[in-house]
Order: structure tokens, then sequence, then C-alpha cells
């Protein structure tokens, strides 16, 4: 695996051979799944891009985001499931008018590293935790096909931290 940094705001970029047996789940929430979606779309550019072969991508769908630490924990201890190197976590959390989003947000964000630190796989943050929807669109971006993502997809900058890591 190689590591190159490039572009203006030094981008990372992890290039890994294609015949690597690297896999890596990726854990979303459906829950404002109209942004979780375009952070997925990310995740997958960044890992395509580094040479993770499509077929070595699962994707899961929880719930919500206080879903996913539990479906992070049962991916890394189920012996029936494949071994993944990495996992990469999203979701969306908006800020309403109740103290429900620091408790969501502050609880998701303590059980993902936990599960990290827990199973020594590295478990990339991409959960978004937004005051309005039009800040979570500016955060989940979609990449374009060809190039270097200009604006930022908090999928893609999971991804290449779950790469970093590896």
């Amino acid at each position: 695996m190689s590591i190159k940094y490039i572009g203006k705001n030094n981008t990372l970029k992890v290039n890994i051979d294609q015949t690597t047996d690297i896999r890596i789940a990726i854990v979303a929430s459906n829950w404002n799944s109209n942004i979780t979606d375009n952070l997925i779309e990310g995740a997958k550019f960044s890992l395509k891009s580094s040479g993770v072969p499509k077929k070595n991508i699962d994707i899961f769908r929880v719930p919500g985001a206080f879903e996913l630490p539990l479906a992070c924990q049962k991916l890394t201890t189920r012996s029936k499931i494949s071994r993944y190197e990495g996992i990469i976590a999203l979701g969306c959390v908006v800020r309403g008018e109740t103290p429900h989003f620091d408790y969501v947000c502050q609880e998701t964000t303590r059980g993902l590293g936990e599960v990290a630190l827990k199973t020594n796989i590295p478990v990339g943050f991409g959960l978004l935790t937004v005051d309005n929807l039009a800040q979570a669109r500016h955060r989940a971006c979609l990449p374009e096909e060809s190039v270097a993502l200009v604006q930022s997809n908090k999928g893609q900058e999971a991804a290449d931290a779950v790469l970093a890591m590896i």
C-alpha cells in the first residue's frame, strides 16, 4: 500500500494493490437517507479509487445513527461474517429543538470509538452532526467520477482515514 498526498488541500489518496484481500464494511443509517446515500457514494468512490475491489466492499444499513456502534461491533465479532480490515460508519444527525441531538451524537461518537479501541479494527467516523440540512448537503456532496473531489464528502474522508489506518 502506498500513501500519497495530492492536490492543493493535501488530499489523502491510498493506493492498494488490486490483488489485496482487504475487506471493508460500510455501515450507514437510513435516517436522512438522502444525505447518507451520498456519503456511501463518497466512501465507495474513495475505496474503488484506491484499488479496493467492488466485491470486497459490503454495505449494511441501520435505522439511525444511534445503531451504528452496535452494528459495527457485530461485524467485528460474528464468526459467520468474514473479517473486515476496516469499517466505515456513516450517518447524519440534524440538531432539533430538544437535547436529543446532543445525546445521540455523544453516545454514537463514544460507541464508535469504543468499537475501534476494543477490536483494533479501524472505524471511519462519517457521522455528520449538523445544525441544519444545508450543512449536511454541503458535507455530503458527490465526488466526480474522474477527478479528485473538489468539495468535501465526509464519506470519502472517512474511507480515506480507514485506509490510512489499516
